[in-house]
């Protein structure tokens, strides 16, 4: 018979695995440990021209010269100025030197109910004042009691450029007592010059107000 000619065989293809005889053998993987890519220390960033500091400041200082330092620096001045007004005030007011209606707008309505409350229950009399007031006559000891309250010291804690605590001493029937409170800026409504025929409510300006008080 006659055999047929088909041709050159084809080559293997990649997917065609030749046969291999005898055992199978494996190449040899050496395994490596990966060089470290990143530091083994703590990470540091740093900003050209800025430098952090290692404590941290909440509420930074404003510094010296600058607008925020000028505005703290004045409203502190003011508020000290006004503590030691409405504290003067106040004592002519539990003295009976003035009445309670003096105290206007520079304390909250609550305040000027605590001291109308104060003085006509007679908080801050003196001994002596009490002997006068029931006709008796007043012993050695009494006699020499200075009569009054006198401020002697004010202490101002500004809180921000609108709010501060306040608190002082003072003296009366030859004891020093204590007291503390703070004061705000409230807008408080200013009634000014009307021409004839027109109404108007005035116009509000932002003012110191005592708005807490208390006595040792």
């Amino acid at each position: 018979m006659h055999r047929l000619l088909t041709g050159p065989e084809p080559a293997p293809t990649s997917t065609s695995r030749p046969h291999v005889s005898g055992p199978l053998q494996t190449p040899r993987v050496r395994v490596r440990p990966a060089p470290p890519y990143e530091p083994a220390g703590p990470v540091v960033t740093a900003t050209r021209g800025v430098s952090h500091s290692s404590t941290a400041r909440p509420f930074p200082a404003p510094t010296p010269g600058t607008g925020a330092a000028r505005k703290t620096a004045s409203a502190a001045a003011e508020a000290r100025r006004f503590t030691v007004a409405v504290s003067r005030l106040l004592f002519e007011v539990v003295d009976r030197r003035r009445s309670v209606a003096h105290l206007g707008d520079v304390v909250s309505p609550a305040i000027a109910d605590q001291i109308a409350a104060l003085v006509r229950h007679d908080a801050f009399r003196v001994p002596e004042a009490h002997a006068a007031a029931s006709g008796a006559a007043p012993t050695p000891s009494m006699a020499q009691v200075p009569t009054g309250n006198v401020l002697r010291r004010v202490h101002v804690q500004l809180c921000d450029p609108s709010a501060a605590e306040v608190f002082g001493s003072y003296e009366g029937g030859g004891r020093t007592r204590a007291f503390a409170g703070r004061i705000e800026r409230k807008p408080i409504r200013v009634r000014g010059v009307v021409p004839a025929g027109r109404r108007s409510l005035g116009r509000v300006e932002y003012r110191w107000q005592l708005v807490a008080l208390e006595f040792s």
